[in-house]
C-alpha cells in the first residue's frame, strides 16, 4: 500500500474529525480576527463590505488621484441586468464629474484618470440611494426609467464632493495659538501661503482656494523629511509662558507620512514627542501642546505634547518647522495598525484603568482561592454537626439570582462608608463563592484520607494539615479557579457601574464604556480598545487550558 493510499484511508477514517474541529476553532476565532481587523480600518473604511482594511503603500508624490472601488451591484438586483446598465450609469457620472472638474487642477495630476476615479465614487453613492423599484420593470422602457431615476440623484455637489475625496493633497488651512486664559489668535490662514516657507527641494507651496497645498515628491522612503516653516510674532500682551496650544488645521493626503514639529519662541526649542501620520484624506486638526495644566487631567489627550529640547535664540519672534518623513510599505502598515490603538491609549487613562482592573484581578483571585480551598476543606474533610444541611444551604445559593441580592448589597455597602470604593468590588470573594467550593469539594474527595491520617500522626493540626497535605493537591482545581475568576473579575462591569463614581477608580471594563459615550461612534478606535481588553482573557485561557481541563475533570472523578 502506497503512502498516498494510507493518508487517503486516514483522511477518510478520521481526517474528517480534525476538519471539523478546525472548522469549529476558526468559527470561534472569526469574532476576535473581525475585531482586530476592524481596530486597524479607518474611519472611511468602515462602510466597505470588504472584511480586511486597505494597506497602505509607499506614496512618492502629493497630489494624486486616489484608487476607488468598482461600483458595487445592489445585493438584489440580478448581475446580468446590472451589467448591462452599468455602462450608461457610469457614463452620466463621468459626464457630470467632467463638467464640475476644478479650473485650478494641479497639471501633475491625470484628468482622465481623476475623472474615472471620481465617477465611480459618485455611481456607488448614487446606486446606494437609489429605491429598488427602479431596477423592476421590462424592456427598453426599464432602461430609460433606470437611467432617469439614476440622473436624478446626480447633482453638481454629489460631483464636486467626489472630485474633491479622491483627489489626495496635503493643504494647510490654518494656524492658531491659544493661550492658557482662553484667548485665540489666528497666526496664518486664508488663501494667501500665510508667511510658510519651504526649507526644503522637490516641494512647493501652492494656494488652493482657503488653504495653502504643499506639492512634494519623494524618491524613495529614505528620503530626506521635507521641512516646512512659519515666522510669527507673539501678539501684544501675550509671553510664551502664555502659550496653551498651536492648532495647525489641514488636510491629509493619506499617504501615512509622518509629521513632527518644533517650535521655537521665548529662549526655548520646543520638539513634538510623538509623529502625526497623515491618515486618511478629509480636514482635520492637529494640536501641539508645551507642558500645562492639561497634563495632569483625566481628558482625552488628543494633543501632541511638545518637549524642551535645547535653548533657542528666539523671544518674541517665534518659528514654527513642520517635518514631513517618507514612510515606506512597512513603516505605513505599521503606522496604520498602531494608529487606533494609540488613540484609544489617549482618549481616556487606559493604563489607570488597566491598573485598577489589575489590583481586582489580584485580590478577587486570591480571595475565592483561599475562602473556597478553607471552606471546602471543613465540607469534605471534617466531620462535624449540621454539615449535610449547611452544604445544602451553601448550594442552595447559586439558585438565587444576582439581581436579587442587588440592591441589598448596594444597601449594606453604602451603610459601612464603602461606596466609590473598589472595596465591594473584591472583598466578597473572601467570603467564598458557592460554584467554587463546591469544585473544591470534590476534588477533596478524591484525595485518600490516608494522607491526612499521616499528617495527623506526625503531629500536625488541622490547619497546617490543610496547608501542608491538602492544598498542594489541589493544583489542578486552583488553576481552574484562578482561570474563571480572572476572566469573571477583568470582564466584571455591572458591579463597577453600580457601586464606583471616581473616574479614576474604573475598571477597564467601565472605562470602556465611558470611552463609548465620550467618543460616540469612532468604531475603529472603540475596537482597537475592545481588542486590548479582550486580549489578555484569550491569552489566559490558552496559555493555561491545560490546567483548566485538568481541573474540570478532576472535580468530575468519584471519590
Amino acid at each position: 500500500m502506497t503512502r498516498s493510499d494510507r493518508f487517503g484511508r486516514w483522511l477518510a477514517a478520521r481526517g474528517w474529525i480534525h476538519v471539523l474541529l478546525i472548522t469549529l476553532v476558526a468559527g470561534c476565532l472569526y469574532p476576535l480576527v473581525w475585531m482586530f481587523l476592524t481596530s486597524i480600518k479607518t474611519d472611511e473604511e468602515l462602510g466597505d463590505a470588504n472584511l480586511a482594511p486597505a494597506l497602505p503603500s509607499f506614496r512618492p508624490r502629493s497630489p494624486y488621484v486616489r484608487d476607488a472601488a468598482p461600483p458595487r451591484r445592489p445585493d438584489d438586483v440580478e448581475p446580468a441586468r446590472f451589467a448591462a446598465a452599468l455602462p450608461a450609469l457610469r457614463a452620466a457620472a463621468e459626464a457630470l464629474v467632467a463638467a464640475h472638474l476644478p479650473a485650478d487642477a494641479p497639471p501633475s495630476i491625470d484628468r482622465a484618470r481623476w475623472i474615472e476615479s471620481a465617477a465611480a465614487v459618485l455611481v456607488n453613492r448614487a446606486l446606494a440611494q437609489m429605491p429598488r423599484q427602479a431596477w423592476q420593470g421590462e424592456g427598453t422602457d426599464r432602461g430609460a426609467a433606470l437611467d432617469e431615476r439614476f440622473r436624478a440623484l446626480l447633482t453638481p455637489e454629489l460631483a464636486r464632493q467626489a472630485l474633491s475625496d479622491q483627489l489626495g493633497r496635503l493643504e494647510l488651512s490654518a494656524l492658531t495659538l491659544r493661550t492658557l486664559d482662553g484667548r485665540l489668535f489666528t497666526l496664518a490662514g486664508g488663501g494667501a501661503l500665510g508667511g510658510w516657507r519651504v526649507e526644503s527641494a522637490n516641494a512647493a507651496l501652492v494656494p488652493a482656494g482657503g488653504a495653502t497645498r504643499l506639492e512634494y515628491r519623494f524618491a524613495s522612503s529614505s528620503d530626506a523629511p521635507i521641512v516646512i516653516s512659519h515666522e510669527f510674532a507673539l501678539p501684544a500682551g501675550v509671553e510664551a509662558a502664555d502659550i496653551h496650544k498651536l492648532f495647525l488645521s489641514l488636510r491629509p493626503d493619506d499617504s501615512w507620512h509622518g509629521l513632527s514639529a518644533t517650535l521655537d519662541v521665548g529662549g526655548t526649542r520646543w520638539k513634538s514627542t510623538r509623529t502625526t501620520y497623515l491618515a486618511q484624506n478629509r480636514p482635520q486638526s492637529v494640536s501641539f501642546q508645551p507642558p500645562t495644566f492639561d497634563d495632569t487631567t483625566i481628558r482625552a489627550r488628543t494633543w501632541v505634547p511638545l518637549r524642551a529640547d535645547g535653548p533657542s535664540t528666539r523671544a518674541r519672534n517665534a518659528r514654527l518647522e513642520l517635518s514631513l518623513a517618507p514612510s515606506g510599505t512597512f513603516g505605513a502598515t505599521l503606522a496604520k495598525i498602531r494608529r487606533n490603538y494609540l488613540r484609544a491609549f489617549d482618549s481616556v487613562p487606559f493604563l489607570r484603568y488597566v491598573a485598577n482592573s489589575l489590583l481586582l484581578v489580584a485580590l478577587s483571585t486570591t480571595g475565592f482561592l483561599f475562602s473556597s480551598a478553607f471552606v471546602a476543606y471543613a465540607f469534605a474533610r471534617l466531620a462535624w454537626p449540621g454539615r449535610g444541611v449547611a452544604l445544602i444551604l451553601l448550594l442552595s445559593t447559586m439558585m438565587i439570582p444576582s439581581q436579587v441580592t442587588m440592591v441589598p448589597s448596594f444597601l449594606i455597602w453604602r451603610r459601612l462608608g464603602w461606596y466609590d470604593t473598589l472595596n465591594p468590588l473584591w472583598l466578597p470573594s473572601w467570603f467564598g463563592s458557592a460554584f467554587f467550593i463546591f469544585l473544591m469539594i470534590q476534588h477533596m474527595k478524591t484525595i485518600p484520607r490516608e494522607l491526612e491520617e499521616a499528617a495527623r500522626i506526625d503531629g500536625l493540626g488541622i490547619v497546617k494539615t490543610w496547608w501542608y497535605i491538602i492544598v498542594p493537591q489541589l493544583r489542578p482545581t486552583l488553576a481552574a479557579i484562578a482561570i474563571m475568576s480572572f476572566l469573571g473579575t477583568w470582564n466584571e462591569f455591572m458591579a463597577p457601574l453600580i457601586y464606583l463614581r471616581d473616574q479614576t477608580k474604573f475598571p477597564l471594563s467601565l472605562g470602556l464604556f465611558g470611552m463609548r459615550i465620550d467618543q460616540g461612534a469612532d468604531w475603529s478606535m472603540l475596537m482597537a480598545a475592545n481588542m486590548l481588553m479582550t486580549l489578555p482573557s484569550v491569552i489566559v485561557f490558552f496559555a493555561f487550558q491545560r490546567y483548566f481541563i485538568e481541573g474540570m475533570t478532576v472535580t468530575g472523578m468519584k471519590g
